[in-house]
């Protein structure tokens, strides 16, 4: 009787560059600010899939830098102006799946983030940004900040609708 090889060991390879980018306290940090700035104007919590949302909108370059400075654009409004960045959207947001799901349970765990419900929320206030925090983490926290604010104004299936997600 003939031994059949050992099936491969499969080893997660993650590049340093995702390592950096993914950072599992930078992307708990953006949940924690999406979710304090999302109470502050409005209802409680960040409902648990439109935390899926936050790191895709906040981390990707472009798309960090075309959101509104004004509160009172709407993600509609929004969309339908940059509808090149949402061309690759459902990938991102599914690619930023396992990084979004490391921060929660960071958050949960070291205390950052709580639930209530079903939603996630900052249990307590966050750091502000400074002038001596390097340009792309501030401007990362103020956008996960806008974007919690979003989510006061649109029910998270119009967000996915919206940007073009499960279509």
């Amino acid at each position: 009787m003939s031994q059949l090889p050992e099936a491969p060991v499969r080893r997660s390879f993650r590049s340093p560059e995702a390592v950096a980018l993914f950072n599992t306290a930078l992307t708990t940090e953006l949940l924690v600010n999406a979710c304090w700035s999302k109470s502050q104007n409005g209802a409680a919590g960040l409902s648990w899939p439109a935390a899926f949302l936050i790191l895709p909108l906040t981390l990707h370059p472009e798309t960090r830098s075309s959101l509104p400075r004004d509160r009172r654009i709407a993600l509609a409004r929004w969309a339908i102006r940059h509808s090149d960045l949402l061309a690759d959207m459902e990938y991102r947001v599914a690619n930023m799946a396992l990084p979004t799901k490391r921060a929660i349970r960071n958050g949960l765990r070291n205390k950052r983030l709580g639930l209530e419900g079903t939603d996630l929320i900052a249990l307590e206030k966050p750091r502000n940004p400074t002038s001596k925090w390097p340009a792309e983490l501030r401007d990362s926290v103020k956008a996960a900040r806008f974007c919690g604010q979003w989510f006061n104004a649109v029910e998270t299936h119009m967000a996915y609708e919206l940007l073009g997600i499960g279509d």
